[in-house]
């Protein structure tokens, strides 16, 4: 081989391996740009999704929880995979409320008038199924049971006092549904879901356009957020509930003799100034505007809140009421007050609109945007 052969060979390898580095670099950097592309999805995808935490005094969780279900609804129907992930939930609910109504008759020493109740009554207690299942089914004779024991005289007697009983407010509900709970076909309704509930935290996962919000809801615990409220420490927003018509209404729990309304600001006092929220906007609702307005007519506002002037006009009462909130938000956190009647169904997508628009607002400003 000539030195100008070898020359020419040694060049074209050199040529040949820049070649080959240059499209390692050029690889490389395309998979770190894809990475990036990555990177940015995801974190704009974070970005829309939010957690809100839906908080009110305990005798109004079931309301508040039928409001967020309702959101849910307006924002999107339930597909039927969805209504059946609900089945196990209420199938449960069923389970241990008829149980609960059977040891309470016990006792209180409350025998069925009915022979066959009395046969129903342990076929209750000794029906036997994996409740921890998710696809746990009843017998037939379990809904014919609960059913024919509901229509005894006693029951409706116990049930006109639920709060004084270890059942479920929607009791009722559930009891006079049972037979249709009970089928093997059984695929829950938007109306089961309504008026479902349980102790825990409670979480509705909806989407408003392209904005995932996470609801949470403590229920059916104590009401001393102290114990809980660190837990949800870093959520977007705070969602409070209150009915305006509360301020007459008595809290009947052992520690507390106060009116509904006192209690709802004394949580709401207590929560935005807890310290963990600093970061966190608070959407205040006051609910219930038509009751309120009725009620001022008999029941004066001044009776329970000496300093109020205003009579009975309904807007001088919602703005005192409002102004109660407002003083309370000595933390300064970003408050955005909404009276409302929840009760109109049309109200609900407009009112969200709003709230997305809200929720939004805090993410931004959270990500530096504005």
């Amino acid at each position: 081989m000539s030195n100008a052969t070898a020359i020419r060979m040694g060049h074209f390898t050199s040529k040949k391996r820049r070649r080959a580095e240059e499209q390692a670099k050029e690889q490389a950097k395309a998979r770190s740009d894809e990475i990036d592309f990555h990177l940015k999805e995801e974190a704009k995808s974070f970005k829309q999704q939010c957690d809100v935490l839906l908080i009110s005094i305990p005798e109004s969780e079931a309301t508040a929880f039928a409001f967020v279900k309702q959101m849910r609804i307006a924002f999107g129907a339930y597909t039927r995979e969805e209504l059946a992930d609900f089945r196990p939930f209420i199938r449960k609910i069923l389970l241990q409320n008829s149980r609960s109504i059977v040891m309470v008759l016990r006792s209180r020493n409350l025998a069925p008038t009915r022979r066959s109740n009395k046969a129903n009554c342990e076929y209750i207690m000794k029906h036997r199924i994996d409740t921890d299942s998710p696809e746990f089914s009843f017998m037939p004779k379990f809904g014919r049971a609960v059913q024919n024991l509901w229509a005894e005289e006693i029951i409706p007697v116990l049930l006109d006092h639920p709060s004084r009983l270890p059942v479920d407010d929607n009791v009722a509900y559930f009891f006079a549904e049972a037979q249709r709970i009970v089928a093997e076909e059984y695929v829950p309704s938007i109306e089961d879901i309504l008026h479902a509930s349980e102790k825990g935290i409670m979480q509705t996962p909806f989407k408003m356009d392209q904005l995932s919000i996470r609801v949470l809801q403590v229920y059916g615990q104590e009401c001393k957020p102290k114990r809980w409220i660190r837990l949800f420490e870093g959520v977007t927003s705070i969602m409070f509930y209150a009915s305006l018509s509360d301020y007459d209404k008595r809290v009947v729990r052992w520690n507390n003799k106060g009116t509904r309304l006192e209690e709802s600001l004394a949580i709401f006092g207590a929560v935005v100034n807890s310290g963990w929220f600093l970061q966190t906007s608070v959407i205040l609702f006051l609910t219930d505007v038509a009751e309120f307005s009725a009620k001022l007519q008999e029941v004066p506002l001044a009776r329970y809140f000496p300093e109020y002037m205003g009579g009975t006009d309904v807007h001088r009462g919602t703005e005192y009421i409002t102004g109660r909130f407002k003083r309370l938000n000595r933390a300064r956190l970003n408050l955005f007050t909404h009276i409302t009647e929840i009760s109109n169904g049309n109200n609900i997508r407009l009112l969200f609109s709003v709230v997305r628009d809200r929720l939004l607002r805090n993410e931004f400003a959270d990500s530096d945007i504005m």
